[in-house]
């Protein structure tokens, strides 16, 4: 036996199809594009209609048929009577929802409040719907304000303001930094991943960069890292963090990461069976410049590692001394460069410190360049074994990094007449890497 369907959705359904079958008929031979746009167009129309019509059905004490018993108050827990009904209206993603509720107010608390509120999962003065709020999100997150703004009425008939976009879309990056801040704290405390582990496949590599974007109060590095796998010789399954932050404060936040990844998981256990053993962690390859503060990092977080500086950051400092000691562009500088790159991909480092050490500087300031590039390269030997790295399939370039620093973080922070809040900056780039991260948005 068919069910039979409320009074209140048979006569939405009914009106949409009398307004489709009044277009139709008046429009005779239309292309196709003016059919779908026609089509959308009807179907928004009737879509607060019908979105009132299953609210009546869903949300006791609104339809206003009946007299709603006493509520609790919130405060005090004391029944108290309607007072009356208020009318809300709520922006929903299928469009301006208007319905009248039961208010009760309890005077010895002094407090107004509606359980359809509740129900519904409504702030008190919330004007949007959770749904609508989740778009402005997402979209605040992917392009500017104002674009943002403009391709919700395009693609929806909704029309938001620009700074209502920037809002929600910075409250909610806020909550998940918020949410990322607690498990960055849980991770230091127990030096065991925050939640569920998403291992990352094959062998698991951290990197690190950064990228300047531009605050109210002048230029500043963004710190990224990116996690992933990397199996036959391909990165996999990339995750990232991102933050306006120095090192003391960056390194939990991309240590908590690597936990979730499975860098802090327990793989096997040395020492004597008299002896308590010692728990050996996941191996990491950990690939960035040269930076004092990456390593000290790995030293204290992780385990057994492979530390990799990026060839690419190494190659920059060939060429430093290449422009020391022929200038800043001849022949003899690319030659000098090219062969010294080649060696160091080819070879490792040493014929590069064979080559530094006999180099004679032109100049004062050439000396200074070469004394400081000899360092360089001495004191990250171990890190520079190109060679023995491409035999074992290791990634000798920061790839992954190098493009999350253009996705995740400059064609949207870096637009044309952008100047950031630090809270604003972070509530996106948490956003930016949580989405990109794949990983769930509730916060």
């Amino acid at each position: 036996m068919a069910e039979v369907l409320p009074n209140g959705i048979v006569a939405q359904v009914e009106q949409l199809g009398a307004a489709l079958v009044r277009w139709a008929r008046g429009h005779h031979k239309a292309t196709l594009a003016e059919q779908e746009q026609a089509v959308l167009a009807i179907v928004r129309a009737a879509l607060p209609g019908l979105r009132a019509a299953v609210l009546g059905l869903v949300t006791p004490g609104v339809d206003g048929r009946r007299a709603p018993p006493p509520a609790p108050c919130p405060g005090c827990g004391r029944e108290r009577r309607v007072q009356s009904w208020r009318r809300r209206t709520v922006l929903t993603v299928c469009g301006r929802l208007r319905f009248a509720r039961p208010w009760y107010v309890c005077r010895r608390c002094r407090h107004g409040w509606s359980p359809a509120d509740a129900a519904l999962g409504l702030a008190a003065r919330a004007r949007l719907s959770p749904g609508i709020v989740g778009w402005l999100a997402e979209l605040g997150a992917a392009t500017d304000f104002r674009e943002a703004a403009g391709l919700l009425t395009e693609l929806t008939g909704l029309a938001v303001a620009p700074e209502t976009v920037r809002r929600h879309a910075e409250q909610t990056g806020a909550a998940l930094e918020a949410t990322e801040q607690a498990a960055i704290a849980r991770v230091a405390r127990t030096r065991a991943p925050a939640g569920p582990v998403d291992p990352a496949p094959g062998t698991l590599v951290a990197e690190i960069d950064g990228v300047m974007v531009r605050y109210r109060d002048g230029w500043h590095e963004v710190k990224l890292g990116a996690v992933c796998g990397q199996v036959a010789g391909a990165s996999q399954a990339p995750s990232y963090v991102a933050a306006r932050a120095g090192p003391a404060q960056f390194g939990p936040r991309l240590v908590a990461e690597a936990a979730r990844r499975g860098a802090l998981d327990v793989v096997g256990w040395d020492g004597r069976l008299s002896a308590p053993n010692l728990a050996r962690l996941r191996p990491v390859v950990v690939l960035a410049d040269g930076a004092v503060w990456i390593w000290e990092l790995a030293a204290a977080a992780f385990g057994e590692r492979t530390e990799i500086v990026d060839f690419y950051h190494a190659a920059e400092h060939v060429w430093s001394a290449a422009r020391a000691l022929f200038g800043p562009d001849t022949p003899d500088t690319r030659a000098w460069a090219d062969d010294r790159i080649g060696e160091l991909l080819e070879h490792g480092v040493g014929p590069v410190r064979a080559a530094l050490a006999a180099a004679r500087a032109p100049s004062e300031a050439a000396r200074e360049v070469l004394r400081l590039e000899r360092a360089y390269f001495a004191t990250h030997a171990a890190r520079m074994a190109y060679p023995e790295f491409r035999a074992a399939g290791l990634p000798i370039g920061s790839g992954v990094i190098e493009s999350a620093a253009r996705h995740l973080v400059q064609v949207r922070l870096k637009r044309p007449g952008a100047r950031w809040s630090e809270p604003g900056a972070q509530a996106i780039l948490t956003f930016r890497a949580i989405k990109a991260s794949g990983r769930s948005r509730a916060a």
